[in-house]
């Protein structure tokens, strides 16, 4: 019984993670992946890894929902808004960035989806932000956002 307790107890402080007020971030089996695969990229090169963020997981759905309801693929939303102004209005921070992709493959698709980031020399630069240490990630129709965030 105790060790059953101490599993839940476990899988619950994992799914709050950086949550605001015990808020757990809602992320599917691919997200969750894709935080994987950019975690152990980041630990290969001794940067410090990153968690998500409901706020910045906020910003990465409603970006990555835009896109693909006004079908276009741009840093910028649909409204003209620059995505540093758009993943402030998430989470204050000082540094910001963001990636994107669009990619429809299901199966191995997080894995693909880094590699294509790191295969790409600014969004590489981005997975390897020291400062970075919150995300949010988001597909919608095959549209990836992820948003990062240094500390306030």
């Amino acid at each position: 019984m105790t060790r059953t307790l101490f599993l839940f107890a476990a899988l619950l402080l994992a799914l709050v993670g950086a949550g605001p007020a015990g808020a757990a971030v809602r992320l599917d089996g691919a997200e969750r992946a894709a935080i994987r695969h950019i975690n152990a990229f980041r630990a290969a090169h001794g940067v410090p890894s990153v968690r998500p963020l409901r706020a910045l997981n906020r910003a990465a759905e409603r970006h990555s929902a835009d896109m693909a309801h006004g079908r276009f693929f741009l840093h910028t939303s649909s409204n003209g808004t620059p995505f540093d102004r758009r993943v402030r209005r998430y989470v204050g921070a000082r540094a910001v960035g963001e990636t994107l992709a669009w990619l429809t493959r299901r199966q191995g698709v997080a894995r693909v989806i880094v590699q294509m980031w790191i295969d790409s020399p600014p969004h590489r630069a981005i997975l390897l932000e020291r400062s970075f240490r919150r995300i949010g990630i988001a597909r919608r129709h095959g549209m990836w956002t992820a948003d990062f965030a240094g500390r306030r």
